[in-house]
């Protein structure tokens, strides 16, 4: 249910719309029907009703998604368990990317595969040093098998192919040069029982565009002018990340231009009578 309410200033930060498929399918139809990590609030009302009030949007197709959401889920699988040393591969066993790539490109290289998922490959060595880990085993996400010929048959990986590839990347790791992909940082090798695979694909994960914002945090219409008692902060707005966000910079943004908004919708409500 609705209130309309009066005030002198208002301050827009309602997040983006990463979960309102309708929007994602308009702004960027290449991603039609892909799942999101995002809150199921995340739809978009700030968007529209500042639309309806003559803002501007800007960078309004831009969309991250996030290369690694738990395959038919909203459960995204942490950068950490790639960080830490889980390897990706195709259907098949392959490794086709370096895993620490970033978003935007881990994310086109998935959904370039034939079935547009990934595994995530790790040990239990690696199962033990991340706790996050051992949620997801919780959640019954995680494929576990006591031989990687095991674990290949349990996900429909070619035995043989997925050998191969562990077996590549432990001498990668222990020369110190991944020769495949160039992987900078390989914290640990894939030789410890029981072996574990999640299945994984993109998922929209962040919405860098939206209402067009200066630096006062003032709402700004198509004429790129003041509309005068509007403000807005996070992801809500637009033209603070550029194409693809880096990870943590959400909460900066939120923080400081929240700061902003708050202030100046102040100043502006004492302004008035």
């Amino acid at each position: 249910m609705y209130k309309r309410q009066a005030a002198k200033s208002v301050v827009l930060a309602t997040g983006g719309y990463g979960f309102n498929k309708e929007m994602i399918a308009f702004y960027r139809p290449t991603f039609k029907g892909m799942t999101s990590s995002n809150n199921i609030t995340s739809t978009g009302d700030g968007i529209e009703l500042a639309k309806a009030v003559g803002a501007s949007m800007t960078d309004i197709d831009w969309i991250q998604t996030h290369p690694t959401v738990g395959k038919d889920s909203r459960i995204l699988i942490s950068e950490t368990v790639r960080g830490v040393g889980a390897i990706m591969v195709n259907k098949d066993g392959n490794r086709f990317i370096n895993e620490l790539t970033t978003r935007d490109k881990a994310s086109d290289a998935i959904l370039k595969q034939p079935e547009q998922y990934a595994w995530l490959v790790f040990d239990n060595e690696l199962y033990k040093k991340a706790k996050m880990v051992q949620g997801y085993d919780h959640l019954e996400m995680l494929e576990k098998a006591n031989t990687v010929a095991e674990l290949a048959k349990i996900t429909g990986m070619t035995s043989s192919v997925l050998e191969k590839t562990i077996t590549n990347y432990n001498s990668y790791f222990k020369q110190g040069k991944d020769e495949a992909f160039n992987r900078e940082q390989m914290p640990l090798s894939i030789e410890k029982a029981p072996y574990y695979a999640v299945k994984v694909a993109p998922g929209i994960h962040h919405t860098m565009g939206g209402v067009a914002i200066d630096t006062k945090a003032e709402v700004l219409d198509i004429q790129s002018q003041p509309l005068k008692g509007l403000f807005a902060a996070g992801e809500v707005t637009g033209g603070v990340h550029g194409y693809n966000r880096l990870g943590g910079n959400a909460v900066a943004d939120t923080v400081i231009f929240g700061k902003i908004a708050g202030t100046n919708a102040a100043k502006h409500a004492l302004t008035q009578k």
